[in-house]
């Protein structure tokens, strides 16, 4: 059962870690919205299925295997790394809510919205910096995660001799 739950824990957040690159990438190659807003709307609804179809399943999955492991396992109950993992999975599913998934949603919408209404162009591609900055967060937040299942660190306090 053990093997099982790292498994497709493990699996899971590859496939978190690797969307959050493919829409790294894909913002990276958005062309002006103003050039070539046929080709902007594609990629922005095809970022939007990436994110509902592939980042936040896996993400979510992926806490439901780590919850499953730490009930499971009774050595993760008292591991400060396992506590810190479930701590930095949140923080993941918060911030690609909010910083990841909602822009990406909406940017569609509008998107859309530029093809029948020429009005809504001026506002599209205006947070294309904040997008890119929330995936390198939460990248970095999903590595760190990573590191902790792997090296397990043990977070002892140091102490001191008195003399």
């Amino acid at each position: 059962m053990r093997q099982w739950l790292k498994f497709g824990h493990s699996m899971t957040a590859i496939s978190f870690l690797g969307s959050v690159i493919v829409l790294w990438v894909m913002i990276a190659q958005l062309p002006p919205p103003e050039g070539a807003l046929e080709v902007y709307v594609a990629q922005r609804q095809l970022m939007a299925h990436i994110a509902s179809m592939v980042l936040m399943p896996s993400l979510l999955i992926s806490l439901l295997f780590g919850m499953a492991s730490m009930a499971a396992v009774s050595g993760f109950h008292s591991a400060p790394w396992a506590w810190a993992k479930l701590v930095t999975t949140v923080l993941m599913l918060e911030g690609s809510l909010l910083g990841i998934q909602s822009p990406i949603k909406r940017e569609a919408v509008l998107a859309e919205k530029a093809l029948l209404d020429p009005a809504h162009i001026a506002g599209l591609a205006q947070n294309l910096s904040s997008e890119q900055m929330s995936l390198v967060l939460i990248g970095v937040v999903a590595m760190a995660n990573v590191a902790l299942g792997v090296w397990r660190p043990r977070f002892r306090a140091k102490t001191t001799a008195s003399t």
